[in-house]
């Protein structure tokens, strides 16, 4: 493999573990981003081409789906929005204006695009037209983060050493061992079923149920549960639901109300997003098989990841300092063995994963039935 396609995959690493950063990060709603992962792409603007820059940001989106297991979810048809409309914004104002525009400038612009970009394709997928309320709280914060993000950035090309090395093509990147875990097809062909039935359950009753079946699914999968993220869910769309009422007033709020209707549609909702995240980190546990030269860069993009997770956690002295040991000890390859055994994981019990599957079926299938 090139010196630029492991580049390329190394500098993906870097905007996928600041992307599990901001992952950790209570938020308002599951989508929001503080942009913490754009980092790494304002400091290649200059020196990456669009083919590799824009190969960059699909490995961001899509390894930041993996680590996540929202891959296989509506978070991700948000998630990559954003990615894309930020990035290709950025790279165009950088090559139009050049010298003439700070990282700053180019941080705002970037937050601005990827937040309309991810209000749209939510708006369209999950939430409604009662997501553009949420417009200028999103906005709002993501203009004050992208420019406390710009700053940054400017402050890390002017003392990093490592960050030079990379825009003068002097670092060259050590190829890690690169582990995937067995393809487990009963598990992904459970999963997808899964999927299938999220979707066509009809009550909320039923709903619940298998969201119950899903993590109990996902547990089996040892796959971790978070649970802020999925009551932040709840909460933001049960807020939301105020702004389209339907049915008997419930309570009221000055000039708004919950009513029984907006609050049945929006708790389904939330169920089933909350579902099919979990069906996507099932999904996800089946290892799917990655071929091709793309598939072997993105292999190597999570490699790096567990480089630099590792790297991170064992260095000492200042942020910059901490920041530049970790890329340096990833990019010569030192910390792999640590890396690759911390990647190692049990195997998923099958027997009890179908089992629990056909229990999501079944219940898919009674709503459908006594509906």
């Amino acid at each position: 493999m090139s010196q630029t396609e492991r580049k390329i995959a190394f500098i993906g690493a870097t905007t996928l573990l600041l992307s599990s950063v901001e992952y950790l990060i209570p938020k308002p709603l599951p989508f929001l981003r503080l942009g913490l992962a754009n980092l790494p792409l304002l400091i290649i603007l200059e020196s990456m081409g669009w083919k590799a820059y824009l190969f960059i940001l699909l490995l961001k989106a899509i390894g930041q789906g993996m680590v996540s297991g929202t891959l296989f979810s509506y978070l991700f048809l948000i998630s990559l929005a954003g990615t894309l409309s930020s990035g290709i914004a950025m790279k165009a104002v950088k090559l139009l204006l050049k010298s003439k525009v700070s990282l700053v400038g180019i941080s705002l612009v970037g937050a601005f695009v990827s937040n309309l970009a991810q209000l749209a394709v939510a708006a369209l997928v999950a939430y409604g037209p009662s997501i553009w309320v949420a417009a200028p709280l999103m906005l709002t914060l993501g203009l004050l983060s992208s420019f406390a993000l710009g700053l940054l950035a400017e402050i890390y090309v002017q003392k990093s050493s490592f960050a030079h090395s990379l825009d003068d093509e002097s670092i060259n990147f050590a190829l890690p061992v690169v582990e995937q875990g067995a393809y487990l097809p009963r598990v992904a062909i459970a999963s997808l079923l899964c999927i299938a039935a999220i979707l066509f359950t009809q009550t909320l009753f039923y709903l619940a149920l298998l969201t119950l079946c899903m993590y109990l699914l996902q547990l089996t999968a040892r796959r971790k549960i978070r649970l802020l993220p999925p009551l932040m869910l709840l909460v933001s769309l049960a807020i939301l639901s105020l702004f389209e009422p339907n049915g008997k007033v419930l309570l009221s709020l000055g000039s708004v109300a919950f009513t029984e209707g907006s609050l049945t549609l929006a708790f389904t909702k939330a169920l089933r997003l909350m579902s099919l995240l979990a069906a996507s980190q099932c999904l996800t546990a089946s290892n799917p098989r990655l071929k091709g030269k793309a598939g072997s860069i993105l292999l190597l993009d999570l490699a790096y990841f567990g480089q630099l997770s590792s790297s991170f956690r064992t260095t000492k002295g200042s942020l910059v300092k901490r920041i530049d040991q970790a890329l340096q000890s990833a990019a010569s390859g030192n910390g792999t063995e640590q890396a690759v055994q911390k990647q190692q994981k049990r195997a998923i019990k099958e027997p009890l994963f179908l089992l629990l599957s056909g229990c999501v079926l079944f219940t898919a299938l009674l709503s459908n039935i006594l509906k």
